[in-house]
């Protein structure tokens, strides 16, 4: 069960939950076995059985939806898609009368995995082929009898104006905004089972929407009579617990707790995690949107070493000009990529670093730089007919995610240059939606040669392996 929920009405309460889980193990297969039917865990009806609770007989609203809005929040890799796509499916076919569903996400792509999840069942069922008239990518997924309809809206509460979901699933509450929310929860307000059913992971401190939900279900809990319509579903491991404690993990984590998932594989997976990530995505802990980025001394206990034969050259400057540094990377025989700091400026400009990178064109490697901040010099370099190539903020995002796991796996070697070695302990991450990169803490903090760095290290790694996902 969660680690904090609302207590139905009564121990044998009345739910819509059972005709979905019927229907469920009835019709749904595996997306990678279409011979196989789903069959649910036993957390999985909990919650739907739940979540679909109804007011029993005798009550003034008997009959009605016990819930208008519902907030379930559990780490990632317990099966959320899943829980969103059933959920669409019984706003399709059990719920009211010619339905409207919509899914709703931080963005479009990521509000279509559930929209998907659900297409795919009835592309590939011939029962489900015949209660749908009309399935498409874009235009939505209609009922047989035309009066329903399933489909995804941007993320934005504009969009939502003048609708009137009879059911809503809101993915990625954790970088939602109020507004949006506030708008569906009143566009249903207008059915009279109007539901607005809201799957996330823990946010940090800039998730707003997210906290204000977290502490509506927590006064739920606790009885608040305005709030008996609303629903609280979270897993979460017990706050100062260490992150590789497995009875804290198994808490959070019901897919663990009922063997879906392997401890050893979730374990490995810690181990290489920054420790706001793994608490925030495996955990499911809120954290601080900024933390520093390596735990102290990792980056002095990585391998000694030097590079050879550069690969590459990083430049990265400070936003005043005030620094400058040229990183050069290498990946070696023994699996490592080998990074060294080979310059640094002060009180620099343009020239002295154009100046600098012709000398160094002798080798006829590459140069990379952020788009951002140095994107004049890459056009220069280019005109003078030597090989640039600037990078975005995504580009960042993944050099972050991919240093982070090799330094954890010393993977990374370094001459342990000081000015390298004190810029990768002042700086910090910053969650940026589902992932995060590292930046400086303020501004009087200069990492110029550890974006220089991580950036050398992406190149490298990116060009060794062409395909790589590093998210």
């Amino acid at each position: 069960m969660p680690t904090h929920y609302t207590e139905p009405l009564s121990e044998d309460f009345p739910t819509d939950g059972d005709k979905l889980i019927n229907i469920a193990e009835a019709i749904w297969h595996l997306p990678e076995r279409h011979d196989e039917v789903l069959v649910l865990t036993d957390w999985q009806k909990w919650l739907i059985r739940h979540v679909l609770e109804r007011y029993p007989e005798g009550h003034e609203l008997a009959g009605r939806l016990r819930y208008k809005q519902v907030c379930i929040s559990m780490p990632r890799k317990n099966g959320k898609s899943l829980i969103g796509a059933l959920f669409a499916l019984y706003g399709m076919l059990l719920h009211e009368p010619a339905p409207e569903v919509i899914s709703v996400a931080a963005s479009v792509d990521q509000a279509k995995i559930v929209y998907r999840r659900l297409l795919h069942q009835v592309n590939n069922s011939d029962l489900l082929k015949t209660l749908f008239s009309r399935s498409t990518e874009h235009r939505g997924l209609w009922t047989a009898d035309g009066t329903g309809v399933y489909k995804v809206i941007a993320a934005k509460a504009s969009t939502a104006q003048g609708l009137h979901p009879s059911l809503v699933v809101f993915d990625e509450l954790h970088v939602a905004k109020e507004d949006l929310w506030t708008a569906m929860a009143l566009g249903s307000a207008t059915r009279p089972d109007g539901i607005v059913i809201g799957i996330t992971t823990a946010g940090d401190d800039t998730s707003d929407l997210l906290k204000n939900l977290y502490d509506r279900g927590s006064k739920a809990m606790d009885g608040q009579e305005d709030l008996e319509r609303f629903g609280y579903f979270c897993w979460e491991a017990p706050l100062g617990c260490e992150i590789n404690d497995e009875i804290a993990v198994r808490k959070a984590n019901p897919q663990l707790a009922s063997g879906i998932l392997n401890w050893e594989s979730v374990k490995n997976e810690l181990a290489t995690m920054p420790e706001p990530e793994a608490r925030r995505y495996r955990l499911n802990q809120f954290v601080s949107s900024m933390n520093a980025w390596l735990p102290v001394g990792t980056w002095q206990n990585l391998p000694r070493g030097n590079v050879l034969n550069p690969k590459v050259f990083a430049i990265d400057r400070t936003p005043g000009w005030d620094y400058a540094s040229i990183v050069t990377a290498e990946e070696q025989e023994n699996g490592l990529i080998a990074t060294e700091l080979i310059a640094s400026f002060n009180n620099t400009n343009i020239d002295e670093l154009l100046n600098a990178c012709v000398k160094l064109a002798k080798y006829g490697q590459i140069f990379v730089m952020d788009n951002y901040v140095l994107a004049d010099l890459a056009m220069a370099l280019k005109q003078r007919g030597i090989r640039a190539q600037t990078t975005s903020n995504k580009d960042l995002i993944n050099a972050s995610n991919n240093a982070y796991s090799r330094i954890m796996l010393k993977k990374l070697a370094h001459p342990n240059d000081e000015i390298v070695s004190v810029q990768m302990q002042r700086a910090v991450r910053k969650n940026i939606g589902d992932s995060w990169k590292i930046t400086r803490k303020d501004s009087g903090t200069d990492i110029d040669a550890a974006i220089a760095t991580i950036l050398a290290v992406w190149y490298v790694e990116t060009q060794k392996k062409p395909t790589q996902m590093v998210f």
